[in-house]
């Protein structure tokens, strides 16, 4: 089995710089909506003829799904958890009217010129696994290569087209690559959701019996795919109407990544410490690392420009970053700080840091505050952007776990797995007792906000246990102009360059 390592890390630069080189021909010749970057356009005819052209092209998908999740508005973050609202966020810079981008994800009125809308770079990843899923089949080479490239490419795709469908509903379905500027696929329609979804249950399938083996972790494992596997199937059950099915596959999932406290970090703020990557308690993630020219990631816009904060605390505790455009609501504060105060939660430290580190105001400290965790490397006078950011971990197995325990109505189950979570949180057994309907959905509400603040978790969580509509409000106000509310309008420039897109129902 392969694994990530230096020698092809710097096979899969230099395609990706053979891309690039193509890349401004590509985007000219197909004016389709996705604007994909056809990676095999300059393959198709001599690139896959031997086994290192697919394991290349593989990794190569990482890559390229990296690079959409690392841009400033495109992201884990805004496409789920700032959308909570007002009831997680409040007192960034946005609020000053600095970017309506921000304030319009926030408060859930975006429009078609949001540029968290874009979908171009995630459908150039979907390209990628197209394409790699295509050719493997044919290209000689060793089965086990074989099988680790189609299994990398089925759980790349599915993971791609679930954040997809999930955000728009809706969304074209390709399953080829685009190889041709007459291709069919420059031009796609929406595809009905259903099918959609279909195609990710089919996609895992296919991750789950080609994926068997193999630890580096900024690819696919086995437990990376059944993470897949069982939130997929959660959702299902809870916002398709999927039926009991769909539960039997999420335990499953779960029972073959294997549920205790074992792989539970004791120290909360380790799992995001920079210098302790991919460590027991990481499923996947993305990849940072400024040695390979690899940084970048939302979280830079939590932290303070140096100009706010004073000297003796620059980088000691604040981290410094140019701009600080999001910071907590007052109401979670409050949250933050009564979890700590009454529970002696452990979690609260790393997530929120508060104290009189801004600039003195006639010889009185100002108080900065601000989320506390992804920090990169702190030790320049900026902050380095080389924090790993993660998709899954082993904690949220553990609270999926609790919450299929909660649609089987097994409450005293999901009260179990529950109070592995707050074992760790708050040093003591069994805080949790209540195994009710309503305490357990509570807790479950409660342990999500306080367990994956600023991780792009809580949004999609909160829609599965039909809460966010108490979280925030507003939506519920709103859902009554907008059935689509919790999805996203498709941007403009998208349905500019392809006049078979229509626009969500409810959006402009």
């Amino acid at each position: 089995m392969l694994h990530y390592n230096q020698d092809k890390t710097m096979k899969s630069n230099k395609l990706l710089i053979a891309l690039a080189g193509c890349a401004a021909f590509v985007a000219t010749a197909c004016h389709g909506d996705l604007d994909i970057i056809q990676d095999n356009q300059l393959t198709a005819s001599n690139m896959w003829t031997e086994s290192s052209d697919v394991t290349t092209s593989a990794y190569g998908i990482y890559y390229l799904m990296r690079a959409n999740f690392v841009q400033d508005k495109v992201n884990v973050f805004y496409w789920g958890e700032a959308r909570v609202g007002e009831y997680m966020w409040g007192a960034g810079s946005w609020r000053t009217g600095h970017d309506n981008d921000m304030y319009g994800v926030q408060n859930s009125t975006m429009n078609d010129s949001n540029a968290s809308t874009v979908w171009t770079k995630l459908y150039t990843a979907v390209n990628a696994a197209n394409a790699v899923l295509k050719y493997a089949p044919t290209v000689p080479m060793t089965d086990a290569d074989r099988q680790w490239a189609i299994g990398q490419a089925a759980f790349a795709r599915a993971y791609l087209y679930f954040w997809a469908v999930r955000l728009w509903g809706d969304v074209p379905l390709l399953l080829n690559p685009v190889e041709s500027v007459d291709a069919e696929e420059c031009y796609p329609a929406r595809s009905p959701k259903a099918y959609v979804y279909e195609q990710i249950g089919r996609d895992i399938e296919t991750a789950v019996a080609y994926v068997t083996s193999g630890t580096d972790k900024y690819v696919a494992t086995p437990d990376a795919v059944n993470m897949l596997k069982a939130e997929y199937a959660l959702w299902m059950y809870a916002t398709q109407a999927g039926g009991d099915d769909y539960l039997a596959l999420a335990d499953e999932a779960l029972k073959a990544i294997g549920i205790s406290s074992a792989r539970l970090l004791d120290d909360y703020a380790s799992i995001f410490a920079v210098d302790n990557k991919c460590n027991a308690e990481v499923i996947f993630a993305l990849n940072n690392n400024q040695t390979e020219k690899l940084t970048g990631g939302y979280y830079w816009t939590f932290y303070w420009p140096a100009t706010n904060v004073a000297p003796a605390y620059q980088m000691n505790p604040v981290p410094i970053y140019t701009t600080q455009w999001w910071n907590y609501s007052d109401n979670f504060i409050s949250v933050l700080k009564r979890s700590k105060a009454e529970h002696n939660d452990r979690r609260v430290d790393c997530n929120y840091l508060e104290g009189p580190y801004g600039s003195s105001s006639e010889g009185v400290m100002n108080t900065i505050s601000c989320p506390n965790k992804l920090k990169g490397d702190c030790s320049t006078n900026m902050m380095i952007l080389d924090c790993d950011l993660l998709y899954y971990r082993y904690a949220q197995a553990v609270m999926l776990d609790a919450e299929l325990k909660y649609w089987r109505k097994d409450y005293e189950g999901a009260v179990k797995s529950l109070n592995l979570i707050a074992k760790r949180a708050y040093g003591v057994d069994n805080f949790y007792t209540e195994a009710t309907k309503e305490a357990v959905l509570d807790a479950l509400c409660t342990e999500t906000l306080l367990e994956f603040p600023c991780e792009g978790v809580v949004w999609w969580t909160l829609i599965r246990l039909d809460k966010i509509w108490d979280y925030n409000p507003s939506l519920a106000e709103r859902r009554a102009l907008n059935p689509n509310i919790l999805l996203w309008p498709i941007s403009a420039s998208a349905r500019n360059k392809n006049t078979k897109l229509t626009q969500t129902e409810g959006w402009n």
